[in-house]
């Protein structure tokens, strides 16, 4: 049986987008995770610290177990809405992280969306 907890996160391999939407209304901070999880991890998510004041901050989860020897590397991907920042914290079980953020003004999201559908097509 598994259990449920913070996955470890590499920094130098976790990417924050900010799309911007228009004038006057909230982006989306497009977040990717990229980590070794402890063999056997599995059902990893991105979540939204919700008592975390004064920016954005995404814990790494995941299920782990049965424990076993060596890691398994894993990726993992999720959108949040908001106001800019110029960085968010990103935290896993090896330590809480500053990631700069990249920006792609509203007129360039159409495209950025569409290049990343086609690196990671969606099985339907």
């Amino acid at each position: 049986m598994g259990f449920y907890g913070s996955q470890p996160v590499d920094p130098a391999k976790t990417t924050v987008t900010y799309l911007w939407t228009g004038l006057n209304t909230p982006g989306v901070f497009i977040v990717e995770v990229q980590g070794n999880a402890p063999n056997y991890s599995y059902g990893f998510s991105l979540t939204r610290d919700p008592n975390f004041v004064g920016g954005l901050k995404v814990d790494s989860m995941g299920w782990t177990g049965p424990l076993a020897k060596g890691t398994t590397p894993y990726v993992s991907r999720a959108s949040f809405p908001g106001q800019f920042q110029a960085q968010i914290v990103v935290a896993g079980s090896n330590g809480v992280f500053l990631i700069p953020v990249k920006e792609v003004p509203h007129t360039q999201v159409d495209a950025y969306v569409k290049s990343k559908v086609q690196a990671h097509p969606v099985a339907v």
